[in-house]
């Protein structure tokens, strides 16, 4: 109940105020209203319907009330329950068909989202625009050659509020709502309380230069001052790039209101449409921009997948075969040998069948840590695939090769698996590879020599030395 209250009261509230900026009748600089019924559907769906029927009402009788019509109260009764209508269809079916997309998308789809929203909550503006002002013609508050030539700038208006406002009253709707679903996409509009010092010095920057710019707009009347606004959009990217989403859609809120309050004390309406438009271009460049941490959270979440093994988190095999290939490439160029191990746990489909595969994968992730301790920060450790490890060592020769499969055999020797008596062992073979032999023929001979210790009875190392030295 104090949510609907809350929100009922501050759609009047905003509503009263885009009133305080109109540049024409029943059209304002921006309608931050349309903004949150938006929001308020895509948060609350149709339990958001009631509330801005009422308000939508409420607002009907204010206006009769500001505009002197003198109305019968059937009459205002009947055009504002079919003005709330056509506001709640508008706005309802846009926040709908977004949700459904959104639904619908990956989390790297992002762009694709935030494009929906802004195709989709421009459209419903218009919608709102055209059948509300059909709704205030065939009522008989307004002529009908009133109603065509107010839809443009309605439309404008209410599009300004919707694409600037929308994010910001999500954050604001969802902030400790319970039935919120992530579906925003990868986008976070929920409070920040980090740094807040920095962002509103960020914020004061940002608005400064817009006082600036509307002063100059008022002192030298010409249309290419008043397109100054439009470079406004650096300090708004500054801002979107290194503050969360929410307080980048606060910002934004801050930019469209006080440049919607400038224009109407400045008196500069007959630039409006100017500043309604800029208002909507840099809030879209802003959206567009806000996707960028997001889409290099996912690249770097899916370069992580590409260069590590999702189980055990050593070298992929792809990365580790490219790494193996400039790791050669340097020891040939400086001269210094490189081995090659080749490792599996023994008996491992025996652990699967007997414990079961998770006890499996918890054997695969003990055996690379048991490993990986072993090691030095220049050595590279690998998953071939199923139990089958690989290891590089640059800087290593075959006997200094040899004597670390040993120690690593032992090592794996006190490795159990998790929740049994069943200790690990494992079999290993090891090559130095050769200086005009290629990695692929090195780990041919490497799983050679494996096989010949899996034969020989396993938990042991066997090693092949370079042709030039048998």
């Amino acid at each position: 109940m104090l949510r609907s209250l809350m929100l009922a009261g501050s759609w009047l509230l905003l509503w009263r105020l885009a009133v305080l900026m109109e540049y024409a009748p029943h059209a304002s600089i921006w309608f931050p209203s349309a903004g949150l019924s938006f929001a308020a559907f895509l948060i609350l769906g149709l339990r958001a319907v009631p509330i801005v029927m009422l308000c939508s009402l409420i607002a009907t009788f204010w206006v009769d009330d500001l505009y002197a019509m003198h109305q019968t109260w059937t009459q205002l009764a009947y055009t504002g329950v079919l003005f709330g209508a056509a506001h709640c269809f508008s706005y309802y079916c846009g926040a709908k068909l977004l949700k459904q997309l959104v639904r619908r998308s990956f989390s790297d789809a992002l762009p694709k989202i935030i494009l929906s929203f802004l195709i989709l909550g421009s459209l419903s503006a218009l919608l709102a625009a055209l059948l509300g002002t059909q709704v205030l013609a065939g009522s008989g508050l307004i002529e009908q050659q009133e109603a065509a030539s107010i839809w443009l700038p309605w439309w404008i208006g209410d599009m300004a509020g919707t694409i600037v406002l929308t994010p910001l009253f999500i954050g604001l709707l969802s902030w400790r709502y319970p039935l919120i679903e992530g579906w925003l996409g990868g986008l976070d509009f929920q409070q920040s309380g980090q740094g807040l010092y920095g962002f509103l010095v960020k914020l004061l920057i940002s608005s400064s230069l817009l006082t600036l710019t509307m002063l100059l707009a008022a002192q030298f009347r010409y249309s290419e001052v008043s397109f100054a606004v439009f470079f406004l959009i650096i300090p708004q990217m500054w801002i979107v790039y290194t503050e969360s989403a929410f307080r980048a859609s606060l910002s934004l809120a801050v930019f469209s209101t006080l440049t919607a309050v400038w224009v109407a004390s400045l008196s500069l309406m007959d630039y409006a449409l100017v500043y309604q438009f800029a208002i909507c271009v840099i809030s879209a460049s802003a959206y567009f921009g806000l996707a960028v941490p997001v889409l290099a959270a996912h690249n770097a979440q899916l370069r992580e997948l590409a260069l590590s093994d999702g189980l055990t988190k050593v070298a992929s095999r792809q990365y580790f075969f490219e790494r193996a290939e400039q790791e050669l490439l340097r020891a040939r160029r400086y001269q210094q040998p490189i081995s090659l191990l080749v490792f599996d746990i023994d008996h491992f489909k025996q652990i699967n069948d007997q414990f079961g595969h998770t006890a499996g994968d918890s054997a695969l992730v003990l055996v690379a840590e048991a490993i990986g301790k072993g090691l030095r920060q220049s050595d590279l450790l690998g998953r071939f695939g199923g139990d089958e490890f690989l290891l590089l060592l640059p800087g290593i020769d075959l006997d200094k090769a040899s004597e670390t499969a040993e120690r690593l055999r032992q090592a794996l020797r006190g490795v159990k698996v998790a929740d049994t008596r069943h200790f690990l062992s494992g079999s290993f073979g090891v090559v130095q590879i050769e200086r005009h032999e290629d990695f692929q023929d090195a780990f041919e001979r490497a799983d050679e020599c494996l096989l010949k210790a899996k034969k020989a009875g396993r938990d042991q190392v066997f090693s092949s030395r370079p042709a030039e030295q048998r």
